[in-house]
């Protein structure tokens, strides 16, 4: 396939995944269902994303965000977002590989400035408005916001 060819993707919303004192909302992302549609087992994400969020809380961190599984056409990658002061995103980017033990692992990518794909850009700034919407209209992050904002998903082709 030309790698400057669009092929839209399909997204899954999965649920709300809690690692490292945070709660993600999580999406897997497929290059081609028809070939692989598997969704990954919720342990095996929550374990995956904990191994991302490898430090604490920090003192301006929200404990919100949201992570992707993007199954992509050359490989699989990992992407995990929390809200930071309000109105900024911290983003990690890890691709898999294979562990001594055989088992996936992700690792940062050689590229370590790479940010997203143009499909994961799309769930990012779905996000990003879902953030805006019940959180920072409203201008508080107490449980009825938190809720509204886990509760704003997105299913589809990107």
């Amino acid at each position: 396939m030309n790698p400057l060819t669009y092929v839209p993707r399909l997204v899954t919303a999965l649920p709300p995944v809690e690692a490292g004192g945070r709660i993600l909302k999580a999406y897997a992302m497929f290059a081609d269902p028809e070939r692989n549609r598997e969704l990954p087992e919720p342990g095996w994400l929550r374990r995956h994303a904990a191994s991302v969020l490898d430090e604490p809380l920090q003192e301006e961190d929200h404990p919100a965000g949201f992570l992707i599984l993007h199954r992509g056409a050359q490989a699989d990658y990992l992407l995990v977002s929390q809200w930071y002061d309000a109105d900024m995103l911290r983003h990690r980017v890890r691709g898999a590989a294979t562990g001594a033990d055989g088992e996936t692992v992700f690792a940062p990518l050689a590229q370590r400035d790479l940010v997203a794909c143009v499909w994961e850009l799309e769930i990012i700034k779905f996000e990003r408005d879902a953030w805006v919407n019940t959180v920072l209209a409203q201008g508080t992050l107490d449980q009825a916001t938190l809720d509204a904002y886990l509760g704003t998903t997105f299913s589809g082709w990107v």
